[in-house]
C-alpha cells in the first residue's frame, strides 16, 4: 500500500527523517535505516537541512527508491528559482518518486556556508500550488507538459514559530492549496500535541506530529533558545535530574508517541540514532498495544 492510499485509507502513519551524506557515501546511509525497512511508511530525505550542504534530496530519494524504501523527496524555495523547482519536481517525477515535502526552507545565514545568496523566489504556498498545476498537464505559465505527473503532497507546520494566528493562516493557505498531509516541527507536550492533531484534521489534512529525541541538555537549552515556547520546563528539569540524559530524552519522547498513538493520525521521528530501538517500538504499536487496529 503507498503512502497515498494510507493516508485515504485512515491508517496510522509513521515516517522518519533521513540527511543524505556530506559527499557520495550513500551506502552508509542505506545501511543506518535498514532496522526501520518495512517499518516505517515512508522516509523524508532532507534537501540541505540547516543551510549546511549535502547530497542531492532528490539523488538521495530515487536511491532509497531503488533501495526498497518508500521516500518523501523534501524540496525547499531557499536555492531554487521557478524554473529550476519546476524542472525538480518533473524529474521526480519521471523518476517515480510520488511523496514530496515542499517547504520554504532555513536562511542561508544559518549555515555552514552564510555567504551564500539565497533564492526565495517563491514560498511553500506557491510550491504547492505549482506542483498541482504540474499535476494538471502545465507549466506555471500555462504551458502544456507531456506525460503525467502525480504526487502526494506534503507541508510542514511549526507551531512554534512566530506569532500563532500568523503560522496557523499559512497552514491553511498550504492545506488549500493542496497539501494532503502536514508534518509538524518537534513537539514535547502531549496537550500541545492534540491540540495540533485537532487543529490539522479539521483543516482536512493528516497531521503527522513530529517528535525528536534529546540526547542532552545542552541540546534542550539551545532548542529551548531558538523557540523558547518548543522544550517544556518539565523535559529541561528531567534532564538536569537524569543519570542518562540522552536515555531519558528518548523515554520522554516514547511517552509521547504512545499518547498520539491514541488520538492521532502519524508521527514523524527525527532520528538521533536509536534506529533499532524505533524498530522494536513501531513493532510494539503495529502489533501488541492497544492501538494495533490504526495499523
Amino acid at each position: 500500500m503507498t503512502l497515498s492510499e494510507k493516508l485515504k485509507n485512515g491508517k496510522f502513519i509513521i515516517t522518519a527523517e533521513v540527511a543524505p551524506p556530506r559527499g557520495t557515501d550513500w551506502k552508509s546511509v542505506i545501511e543506518s535505516i535498514k532496522p526501520l525497512k518495512e517499518k516505517v511508511d515512508a522516509f523524508n530525505v532532507t534537501d540541505n537541512q540547516r543551510s549546511m550542504v549535502r547530497m542531492s534530496s532528490l539523488a538521495m530519494s530515487k536511491l532509497l527508491l531503488d533501495s526498497g524504501f518508500d521516500p518523501i523527496f523534501q524540496i525547499t524555495c531557499r536555492d531554487r528559482n521557478r524554473i529550476a523547482l519546476q524542472s525538480e519536481l518533473l524529474g521526480a517525477a519521471a523518476l517515480g518518486i510520488r511523496n514530496i515535502c515542499l517547504m520554504t526552507g532555513d536562511f542561508t545565514t544559518l549555515g555552514d556556508q552564510p555567504d551564500a545568496k539565497p533564492v526565495f523566489d517563491i514560498d511553500s504556498v506557491q510550491l504547492i500550488e505549482l506542483a498541482k498545476k504540474l499535476e494538471s498537464g502545465k507549466l506555471l505559465n500555462g504551458k502544456e507538459i507531456k506525460g503525467s505527473v502525480e504526487f502526494t503532497v506534503g507541508a510542514v507546520y511549526n507551531p512554534f514559530a512566530g506569532p500563532k494566528i500568523l503560522q496557523e493562516w499559512k497552514l491553511r493557505k498550504k492545506v488549500e492549496a493542496g497539501a494532503e498531509f502536514i508534518q509538524t516541527q518537534p513537539v514535547y507536550d502531549i496537550r500541545v500535541a492534540e491540540e495540533v492533531n485537532d487543529l490539522i484534521e479539521a483543516l482536512g489534512a493528516v497531521p503527522i506530529i513530529g517528535l525528536l529525541p534529546v540526547k542532552s541538555l545542552k541540546m534542550a537549552n539551545f532548542m529551548k533558545k531558538l523557540n523558547p515556547t518548543s522544550v517544556p520546563d518539565k523535559l529541561i528539569e528531567g534532564l538536569e535530574k537524569a543519570n542518562d540524559p540522552a536515555q531519558y530524552g528518548w523515554d520522554y519522547v516514547i511517552d509521547i508517541a504512545h499518547a498520539i498513538a491514541e488520538f492521532g493520525r502519524g508521527i514523524h521521528f527525527m532520528l538521533v540514532g536509536k534506529t533499532s530501538e524505533l524498530a522494536a517500538f513501531i513493532d510494539y504499536l503495529r502489533n501488541d498495544s492497544p492501538y494495533n487496529h490504526k495499523f
